[in-house]
Parts: structure tokens; C-alpha cells; sequence
């Protein structure tokens, strides 16, 4: 009867991850849901089960110090105590709760093979919303109608709040995508992943999110260096976004960073971002008090993110914190980049090119205060681990 219920809970604890993968560009709420059954079928089987050995991988000891010095942030929080609460508890301890539920549920090959199938299947359905909001003005998964750049552009966002989100889960996905063309796959499933691919190029293209477009170039220069000799299979997809790249209207958009409100306004939320890091430079004002004191060093402007998540981590909960958060991510780099050239997974090169060009997107944007996004970051971190992890 014992073992009867752990394997019901491990059923719901790996369906929720699918559902999770899957729906991650889809919906809000059934993410959430899926969380919630995820931690239902971790919790079940932690009560018959208490095996936490994958909680021995080193660098998790990172994320413990992460939490710990965004709790003592908290001291400079004054006023803005109950806000520090609900950022550390309803979102940080929930988004690492989500890495460590991940690592604990895929336990082996089939698992991450599923998961990664699902969350390819869910990307194939929002670059096709995506695609559709561009030629027929409104999306099919949110309808959702296309946005318009400060240039006056016209930006697909699929069922995302915002087109440099959207842009942020592509660079994730063509990361998988180009590095799965790699391994030996069937003609078929070459064919069908190189179509998917061209079809995710063009969408984060229409999304005009410059972010993502620097985010895409440096993944693809990093799977250049680690695929070494391998990388010659990927010349049609390079030939096509340079193509893409000569394009008057994208050309265009990219050179428009570097005239005058080509930044859209990023250096100075990043100098206020400065300013208020240096008052509180060790432990911070507080986390989740950075939207609160922002107007405070930037009174005339709406905007209550620093659109840099390293800064924004910085000013809210301390230099001790952000350095805790690298340390941890530029481990999982180098243990995966040491796997992948002993085993030669491109599985898992996938997994880490992707996590990289998410965090150099989150250099120009929110990320990880999005919730659809912090969850693909969190969730895609626990996979990097449990791939690194399993033999």
C-alpha cells in the first residue's frame, strides 16, 4: 500500500511538471495550478519517502545564502516590512522551492526526454499564436492584439504580457532547439526540429526585442565554441538569421540602440538603480521594496523596474546576495560545461546555452520578476541540475 501511494505521487508530481512545461507560454493560472500539483506530489512523497540526497549538489548551498541574505535585507525595509514578506515568501522561497522540486521529480532519461518534448510542443503552439498575431492583428491562445514599439512598430507578444518576454522564452527555446540539430537525431526528427527552428527565428525576429536578439547571439556563440566541429550542421540556420539580420526593417530596429532613445530609456532607470544601490550597498533596502522606493530616485517616471535584474537583485537585498546568485549559476556553467565534454549530452547543452542567454536577456529586462518567466528560469534551472546530476 506504501509503495502504492509514493508511485501515485510521484505520477502527479511528473504529469504536473508536463503540465508546467507546456503551459509556460500559455497561462498564468494553469502554471500556478501545476506548481500547486507539483508540490502536492512532493510533499506526498517526502511523507513516505524523506530522501533528499539530490539536495547534496554543492552549489544549492548557494540558494540557501541567496535566501538568507534577502531575509536580512529585510532590516532596511522600515515601512515597507509587509511587502519584504510577501516578496521573500510568495515569490523567492516559491520560485527556489520550484528548482527543488524539479530536481527532485525528473529522475531519469524518459522524464527529461517527455518534459522536453512537452515544453517543445507548447513553444510550437505560442510561435504559431505568435505568427498569427502578426498577419491577423490579434493572437489565438489570449487574443491578444500585436503591440507597437516606441519606433511605431508593429511587435508580436503570442499570449505574453509584453514582446521582450515573448523574446525572452524564444532565446530559451532555439537554444534547446539548435542544440538538439546537433546530436544524431532521424532524418525525420531533423526535418521536423529544423522547421520548428526556422519558424521560432522568424518569431523572435517579429518580436523586435532587441534584449533577445543579443541574447540569441551570444548563445549561439557559446554552443559555437562548445559544439566545436559539430557546429558546421547549424550553417543553414546561421545563413538565415544574418539573412534575417540584413532585412531593412530589423537592421533598422537593432542600429536604433545606438541613436538618441534607442535605449528606451534604460541608463537612467539603471543610474536610479545606482543611486539607490548606493545607500543600502551591503544588505539593500529590503526585498520587494525596490518598485516602492524607486520614484524616490526617479520622480518623473511611471516605470518601477530597473530593466536589469542584476541591479535590481543588487538594490533590494544587498551585494552579498547578488554574489551568492552568480556564484551559483557560473557553478551549474562550469559542472555542465565539464559534463557535456565528458558525455557529450547535447541534452544538456541545451538546457545550459539556454539558461545563459535567459540571463544575459535579463541584463536588459524583468525577468525574474515575471511570473511565467521566473518559473521557465527556476523550473530550467532544476533541469540543468538533474541532468548534470544523473549518470
Amino acid at each position: 500500500m506504501k509503495d502504492k501511494f509514493y508511485n501515485f505521487f510521484r505520477f502527479v508530481g511528473e504529469y504536473a511538471l508536463y503540465g508546467l512545461l507546456f503551459f509556460l507560454a500559455i497561462s498564468n493560472a494553469m502554471v500556478e495550478s501545476f506548481v500547486c500539483l507539483a508540490l502536492f506530489g512532493f510533499i506526498g512523497r517526502k511523507i513516505i519517502k524523506p530522501d533528499f540526497k539530490y539536495l547534496k549538489f554543492r552549489p544549492n548551498i548557494f540558494l540557501l545564502f541567496l535566501l538568507l541574505f534577502s531575509a536580512i535585507s529585510m532590516f532596511n525595509s522600515g515601512h515597507y516590512l509587509s511587502k519584504s514578506l510577501n516578496a521573500l515568501f510568495g515569490k523567492w522561497v516559491q520560485y527556489l522551492g520550484i528548482c527543488i522540486i524539479v530536481q527532485d521529480i525528473v529522475s531519469d532519461k524518459k522524464i527529461f526526454k517527455r518534459g522536453m518534448l512537452v515544453f517543445l510542443l507548447g513553444a510550437l503552439l505560442a510561435v504559431f499564436s505568435g505568427l498569427s498575431q502578426y498577419f491577423f492583428e490579434v493572437e489565438f491562445l489570449r487574443h491578444k492584439s500585436i503591440a507597437v514599439t516606441n519606433m511605431g512598430m508593429r511587435a508580436i507578444t503570442s499570449s505574453f504580457a509584453h514582446y521582450n518576454g515573448f523574446g525572452a522564452y524564444l532565446v530559451v527555446v532555439l537554444s534547446l532547439l539548435f542544440s538538439l540539430l546537433l546530436s544524431k537525431l532521424s532524418r525525420f526528427k531533423t526535418y521536423s526540429l529544423t522547421i520548428v527552428t526556422m519558424l521560432s527565428i522568424v518569431a523572435i525576429f517579429f518580436t523586435l526585442s532587441r534584449g533577445s536578439w543579443i541574447a540569441l547571439i551570444v548563445s549561439f556563440i557559446l554552443l559555437a565554441i562548445l559544439a566545436r566541429s559539430n557546429f558546421k550542421r547549424l550553417v543553414p540556420i546561421l545563413l538565415l538569421i544574418i539573412v534575417m539580420f540584413l532585412l531593412p526593417v530589423f537592421r533598422g530596429r537593432l542600429l536604433f540602440i545606438f541613436k538618441e532613445g534607442g535605449d528606451s530609456d534604460r541608463f537612467r532607470y539603471w543610474l536610479a538603480a545606482w543611486k539607490m544601490i548606493n545607500e543600502h550597498p551591503f544588505f539593500g533596502m529590503g526585498v520587494g521594496t525596490f518598485m516602492a522606493n524607486f520614484s524616490k530616485f526617479l520622480p518623473d517616471s511611471n516605470i518601477s523596474y530597473a530593466h536589469n535584474c542584476y541591479l535590481q537583485i543588487w538594490a533590494e537585498t544587498g551585494i552579498f546576495s547578488l554574489i551568492s546568485f552568480m556564484v551559483f549559476i557560473f557553478s551549474l556553467v562550469y559542472l555542465s560545461i565539464k559534463k557535456f565534454f565528458a558525455a557529450q549530452d547535447f541534452l544538456l547543452l541545451g538546457l545550459l546555452i539556454g539558461m545563459v542567454g535567459f540571463l544575459v536577456h535579463s541584463f536588459f529586462e524583468v525577468n525574474f520578476y515575471s511570473v511565467q518567466l521566473a518559473v521557465l528560469f527556476w523550473a530550467w534551472v532544476g533541469l540543468v541540475i538533474s541532468r548534470i546530476q544523473n549518470e
